[in-house]
């Protein structure tokens, strides 16, 4: 039968069920925000090893380092190591994913010719406190809430990990019936679009020729569909750190400071005022201030987090300068200055090609998944410099949906999934790669 190897390998990943759930609640204990998933990465590299992989690329080796952005501190990057290794990260591997190196992708090559496929699942927790009221929360109902304050898988990212690892495992248990490459990325620091860039700026993608990522979706009340698929435009999308700088003094003699609280009320509301352009539909966020240093002290220092969004990428070219103009003028109105850093960023791409997803869809559909879509959609994802990446060598891309009951929005503190689901994502990315290997119909 033309689908037995499609069917042998779902039957096995059936069985690591158990041990999926174990190591997806691993995983959410020890939440690793971006840049910070050092034990995540060496637990990964290890798995890796054992399973027989020759060819594992590790931190440095997995990116063009100029490329990341919106890292953090070398002070905390220091922590963050350190913490690792008291919490269980697996030296030597841990040594590789110093200083925000921290990424992992095994590279499966069977030795006979055939395509070459790329598979990417993102591994980071969000910057979120998890709620620890065990009688609304899961995980702290069962011990496996984040050890982590601020600090959360609260987007899934855990069980992407996850399904990569069994894939992984699955794909070299089969690997002797397979033909071509397969190269599985684990990226670090998806929230806030910063890990893909220098992960695909490096050049590792250039040879792939069908790039397949996959996220987290909730599953509709009343559906028994097990994927979803769209056809995503990924908004162009500018990250800001903006750090105002002034002039403290007494409160009460304001004429001898330069306050950069007015600086940062100015630019507030001017920004939001940008008049819309004709290019295309945009979004503004400041989404987070920290200013001050007491109630009789002319302010001298503020921090502004905010991101600019455009629906394609002149919409986000008209904004960008605009906004620049808007904090650079407004600091000088106050005597201050600013200083602008990019803590991410996404260009405005397809997620898919509209023939590849379709194929993808309808072998999800003749396999049983009872796949949602293809619908129109739109959104901020960093997969899209891995689908650019390999668009503009004339692959094709797909991004699909696992879906699984959600406890609460994505990104909300009482978030959680089914452990459960995660083997239909697996079981497709195996599906997706026997049947491009021709192994499946």
């Amino acid at each position: 039968m033309a689908n037995e190897l499609y069917n042998q390998m779902a039957a096995f990943i059936d069985t690591k069920k158990d041990w999926m759930k174990e190591r997806r609640q691993d995983f959410h204990k020890y939440a690793e925000a971006g840049w910070h998933e050092v034990r995540t990465c060496s637990i990964i590299a290890d798995h890796l090893v054992k399973l027989g992989y020759e060819k594992i690329l590790m931190g440095k080796e997995c990116f063009d380092a100029d490329a990341r952005m919106g890292l953090p501190d070398q002070e905390e990057l220091d922590f963050i190591y350190q913490r690792a290794l008291d919490e269980g990260a697996i030296l030597p591997y841990a040594e590789k994913f110093k200083d925000g190196f921290t990424s992992v992708i095994a590279i499966l090559e069977t030795g006979k010719p055939g395509p070459i496929i790329g598979l990417r699942q993102d591994i980071d927790a969000l910057g979120v406190v998890e709620c620890l009221d065990p009688e609304i929360h899961r995980p702290a109902r069962e011990g496996f809430a984040s050890i982590h304050p601020g600090e959360m898988h609260a987007c899934g990212h855990d069980g992407h990990a996850t399904i990569g690892m069994t894939v992984a495992e699955t794909l070299m248990k089969y690997k002797d019936q397979l033909c071509g490459t397969v190269k599985i990325v684990f990226q670090p620091a998806e929230e806030g679009v910063r890990g893909a860039r220098g992960i695909a700026y490096s050049g590792i993608l250039d040879d792939v020729e069908y790039m397949i990522g996959v996220h987290m979706s909730p599953l509709p009340e009343g559906s028994d569909a097990k994927l979803q698929f769209n056809h995503s435009l990924n908004m162009a999308n500018a990250k800001w750190d903006v750090f105002l700088t002034g002039k403290a003094c007494h409160a009460a003699s304001p004429e001898n400071g330069n306050n950069a609280m007015l600086a940062m009320a100015t630019i507030v509301q001017a920004i939001y005022g940008i008049p819309r352009a004709s290019v295309g539909d945009a979004r503004i966020n400041v989404g987070q201030v920290t200013a001050g240093s007491g109630r009789n002290v002319v302010c001298d220092r503020v921090k502004m987090v905010m991101e600019l969004r455009g629906l394609n990428q002149p919409s986000l070219d008209y904004l960008v300068p605009y906004a620049k103009r808007i904090i650079e003028h407004a600091a000088a109105m106050h005597g201050c200055t600013a200083e602008i850093k990019e803590m991410g960023s996404t260009p405005c791409v397809y997620l898919d090609t509209t023939d590849f997803t379709k194929e993808l869809f309808d072998l999800a559909d003749r396999l049983g998944f009872a796949p949602l879509g293809i619908k129109e959609g739109n959104g901020s994802e960093d997969f899209s410099y891995m689908a650019q990446r390999v668009q503009q060598h004339g692959g094709q891309s797909c991004f699909f949906r696992c879906l699984s009951p959600f406890s609460a929005p994505g990104h909300a503190v009482t978030y959680d999934i089914q452990e459960e689901y995660l083997a239909n994502g697996a079981k497709f990315f195996c599906a997706a790669v026997t049947h491009l290997m021709g192994l499946t119909n």
